[in-house]
């Protein structure tokens, strides 16, 4: 903290000067006329030295107090414009403004690799879907404006069968391009609001906003039935069979982790069932 500032310690320099001027000007002179005269020359170079000081010095220094504290602001600096001094001043206004600029394009440059960085742990590097972390952070907000709304919500969890065995037969690269594949025909069926994620593995889940029983099997019908009749070849392999179980869960007023659960479980029942079929875990309002 400042507790003395520089204009009133040249201020206090100035008054002892002119106070030790005055009392040497009384020893010499003998006349209270001379020494009068004396007293207002001395008086006037230091009110004159003053004004001079307050001029290059203490006002600069204030104004740049001032530019510093407007810096990373949006505040107008027009009345503060001290760059094109040619002086230490100037300079140093100069420099504070560089270092601002600078710092401006470090921030926006750490914004943007945050961001990039964010949208890397956000999404699958295979399929380029939203991954589980997506999910956990939007999903939450997600249920929470359809309840607001009163709005049905519905959760389908897609995962392809045998595909261990698809990765055994035809090999891994095969394996990758059926997830890529099956991710296009998923993104068909998925609206602009719905999640669409990777789930794990062979394991897709698909979160839909203002969405009863009857939509959801409707859709995860279709889903179904475009899965059956993909076309996907692999080099020499030929067309590579695919087919998927679908878990649906639907309701209102039910969380995320609720949903998810009777989906997954709704999944088993179809596996256990005969496989490429949807079950349907209920939970209507």
């Amino acid at each position: 903290m400042i507790k003395r500032s520089m204009a009133a310690q040249i201020a206090s320099i100035l008054a002892t000067s002119f106070l030790a001027g005055a009392v040497v000007f009384a020893l010499l002179c003998d006349e209270p006329v001379e020494i009068a005269g004396s007293l207002a020359i001395l008086l006037a170079i230091f009110l004159a030295l003053w004004f001079l000081l307050q001029h290059l010095i203490i006002q600069p220094i204030l104004d740049l107090q001032k530019l510093a504290r407007k810096i990373g602001s949006e505040e107008d600096r027009a009345d503060i414009d001290l760059s094109e001094r040619r002086d230490e001043i100037g300079s140093l206004s100069r420099t504070l403004l560089a270092t601002e600029k600078e710092v401006k394009r470090q921030q926006e440059e750490l914004l943007s690799q945050a961001g990039k960085m964010d949208k890397e742990r956000r999404h699958d590097p295979l399929t380029k879907l939203h991954n589980r972390r997506h999910l956990y952070l939007e999903g939450p907000k997600q249920f929470s404006m359809a309840h607001r709304l009163d709005y049905d919500i519905s959760v389908l969890m897609i995962d392809l069968d045998h595909f261990k065995h698809i990765n055994d037969t035809y090999g891994h690269p095969a394996g990758d391009k059926v997830l890529v594949e099956v991710s296009k025909t998923l993104l068909k069926h998925s609206r602009s609001y719905d999640l669409l994620i990777r789930f794990g593995g062979e394991e897709f889940t698909l979160v839909m906003l203002n969405c009863g029983r009857e939509q959801s099997l409707q859709i995860a019908e279709r889903i179904r039935d475009d899965m059956e009749t993909m076309q996907i070849q692999y080099e020499n392999a030929g067309r590579i069979p695919v087919t998927c179980s679908i878990g649906a869960s639907s309701g209102k007023g039910l969380d995320m982790e609720q949903m998810i659960m009777s989906a997954d479980e709704a999944v088993y029942e179809a596996k256990a069932t005969g496989r490429n079929r949807v079950c349907h875990a209920g939970h209507e309002a």
